[in-house]
């Protein structure tokens, strides 16, 4: 049975691990040229950590994890009103795990390194019939699959084309997010540093192996902002944050020469179901806000953290399955506490 996968994220990576492992045959179609690295970190906890071990990978995860020591938390110029542990900061217990998600999707890249990758391409029409699905590509030539599975995060292509236009399901919740890389001016060695008031939080932060460091804001907007302007998002980042003295101005001044640059809108997808025929949709920001302000408090491999014991099923049932999937990992997620040293509101 082949199967197309749109996204090389998390979530389309271990999909396409699990379809591999039970004897279909995926395709994962990608916009980005290459697999895309770097990031901000997320939490790996709960039941996930039972996947990854199920998976092999848990002991590659536990290398490739942040190992993050601790934080400080600075006021308006800088001084240190408060110092702490790497696990309190993160609200980490336990075996808890965090780790950069350009690193995990790596991880979980190379135990599927010999499955089909399409690179650079993505899906233009989605055309059905009752055993098959027609899919022509932007770039390649038009391929014919037995499911589309759509995995392609908050702005999906796949739901795009299949339900509708992104306005029609997205909860917008005013909160935005940019990440992006910066010189470790700071010699941070596994260390945060963090200035947070209600409704802004600006960060910077060097995790283990990393010769670089991340700066992070997250704030509420006045007004909405263009996803697509990044000079927009520039001047609305100088303006929500003029009067911050600390490391601000000078983090804001690298964004032009930043090699990586992530800016989204905080939202969740809201739907009344979640495939069409052939096609089916498995998106984090589904079942959880999309991005958490400023640290990913839930796991992205939170779909494979309710992956059935029962796999496979009949093909012509696999997308109810998937569907399934998805109402045990809401379920799940109601259990898992976000970060109140990071909230926005």
């Amino acid at each position: 049975m082949k199967v197309l996968i749109s996204g090389a994220g998390i979530a389309g990576l271990t999909v396409a691990y699990w379809l591999r492992h039970y004897g279909f045959t995926p395709t994962i179609v990608e916009r980005a040229a290459s697999l895309v690295t770097g990031g901000y970190k997320i939490d790996v906890r709960g039941s996930a950590l039972q996947v990854l071990t199920r998976m092999g990978i848990y002991d590659a995860v536990v290398a490739a994890s942040t190992d993050m020591q601790g934080a400080l938390l600075v006021d308006k110029d800088g001084t240190v009103v408060k110092e702490m542990t790497g696990d309190a900061f993160g609200h980490r217990v336990g075996e808890d795990l965090e780790i950069v998600r350009g690193t995990l999707c790596q991880i979980l890249m190379d135990h599927i390194s010999d499955a089909e990758f399409i690179f650079g391409d993505s899906i233009r029409v989605i055309a059905q019939s009752s055993d098959r699905v027609q899919v022509e590509f932007s770039k390649n030539s038009p391929r014919e699959f037995d499911l589309v599975i759509g995995a392609d995060g908050l702005h999906s292509n796949v739901r795009a084309i299949v339900f509708g236009d992104e306005s029609r399901f997205v909860r917008d919740l005013g909160l935005y997010l940019c990440v992006y890389t910066v010189p470790n001016y700071l010699k941070l060695d596994c260390l945060e540093m963090q200035y947070s008031e209600l409704g802004r939080v600006a960060a910077i932060w060097s995790s283990r192996g990393d010769a670089n460091a991340k700066a992070c804001f997250g704030f509420v907007a006045p007004s909405v902002i263009d996803l697509r302007n990044r000079a927009q998002q520039q001047q609305v980042l100088t303006s929500v944050y003029q009067g911050i003295g600390w490391e601000v101005p000078k983090l804001l001044s690298m964004i032009p020469s930043a090699p990586d640059y992530y800016f989204d809108a905080a939202a969740q997808i809201r739907m009344e179901q979640w495939s069409q025929g052939r096609v089916v949709l498995v998106e984090t920001p589904a079942i959880a806000l999309h991005p958490c302000p400023v640290r990913a408090r839930v796991s992205h491999s939170s779909v494979a953290t309710c992956w059935p014991e029962n796999w496979p099923p009949h093909p012509g049932t696999i997308a109810r399955h998937l569907i399934g999937m998805k109402r045990r990992c809401v379920h799940s997620l109601r259990s898992i506490r976000t970060s109140g040293s990071n909230r926005l509101s």
